[in-house]
């Protein structure tokens, strides 16, 4: 996630609702915290914290009780906090229309610094009705070279 937060552990408590059922929105996917939503519930922790360029960015694990779309992104942005790459909910969401409109362009890579979310489930959990059954797989690629300070093409780029 992009930014440095004051805690180690949150949970976030906050309903989720389309967007476009509240106020106008120009992305019709696009979900809001409001009171007016289905109740949805994040656990984070972060997990590590470094610097990319001066700019501070965050691994952090979400866990969410709740099953709501969009709604780690969400709650991450709605505390301050968006996930790098996220076209939707990052620090401009006309960015996401800028990317339907051209595709991925220099710009967009300036700004979004990756042209995917950094999301990644690492591990579901689940009951199928005959045993409590867990998957578990480690960060891609991509994601693990920007933990260690690389562009997602093995370039080093920032700093540790």
């Amino acid at each position: 996630m992009r930014g440095s937060p004051g805690w180690v552990e949150t949970v976030v408590d906050a309903p989720i609702i389309r967007q476009g059922e509240v106020r106008e929105s120009a992305i019709w996917l696009k979900r809001c915290v409001d009171a007016r939503g289905v109740p949805a519930v994040t656990q984070f922790r972060v997990e590590k914290q470094w610097s990319m360029g001066g700019e501070a960015l965050a691994l952090v694990r979400a866990r969410p009780l709740s099953g709501r779309t969009h709604q780690i992104r969400l709650h991450l942005a709605h505390c301050g906090f968006p996930v790098l790459g996220d076209k939707i909910y990052g620090e401009r969401e006309a960015a996401y229309l800028d990317f339907i409109e051209r595709g991925w362009t220099p710009e967009l890579a300036r700004e979004l610094l990756l042209p995917r979310h950094a999301l990644h489930a690492c591990g579901l959990e689940f009951d199928d009705g005959q045993a409590l059954r867990r998957l578990a797989i480690g960060l891609p690629r991509d994601l693990a070279g920007v933990v260690e300070g690389k562009d997602p093409c093995g370039i080093e780029l920032f700093e540790g």
